[in-house]
């Protein structure tokens, strides 16, 4: 049986600029939940620690990261496709999910081309919203483990079966007078 995907084993990631706003939903979301949870203000820092992180099956790191994001030392906003497409490439496994105060229609699809879970608005139900997508990723997960586990056992049964059938052939093969009348 493949290890289950709990809130122990899962990690959710903020990356918002706004350090005020993330604070107090996550002292809303706190209170219900016990998930290992870890606000980044800059993109650059979070990288610094995603980057040495080890992927594993039975961990689930859920990204949540806001359209809007910090500048950089030119003073140029960093891109949030950018951020997405490079959480990506370093965990393919982790799931990303976007919010923001608007909903920007080709920032929106383009997070989908580049690998997003979803995108959800920041409203009075975000803290609903977030909630849900982690159940609903913690879930997924689970479902994808047992699928794997359960292939590995049909495999297992198939390989017994052909193996016994495979016997049966060498044995009457040889010692044809077993199984004579």
């Amino acid at each position: 049986m493949p290890n289950i995907i709990s809130k122990q084993n899962t990690h959710v990631l903020f990356i918002d600029n706004d350090d005020s706003y993330i604070r107090d939903l996550l002292a809303k979301l706190e209170e219900v939940n016990q998930y290992n949870i870890k606000v980044y203000s800059r993109s650059r820092d979070f990288f610094d620690d995603f980057e040495m992180i080890k992927v594993d099956k039975n961990i689930t790191y859920i990204v949540f990261l806001s359209t809007n994001l910090e500048t950089d030392k030119d003073n140029n906003e960093i891109n949030v496709l950018d951020v997405l497409k490079r959480i990506k490439k370093i965990n393919s496994q982790c799931e990303v999910v976007l919010y923001s105060d608007n909903d920007d229609i080709n920032i929106v699809s383009s997070a989908f081309h580049f690998g997003a879970y979803t995108f959800i608005k920041k409203n009075d139900n975000l803290i609903l919203r977030i909630e849900n997508n982690i159940l609903g990723i913690i879930s997924l997960k689970n479902f994808l483990l047992k699928k794997d586990a359960s292939r590995r056992f049909t495999r297992i049964f198939l390989l017994f079966i052909a193996g016994a059938l495979l016997l049966f052939i060498v044995f009457y093969m040889l010692f044809p007078h077993w199984f004579s009348v």
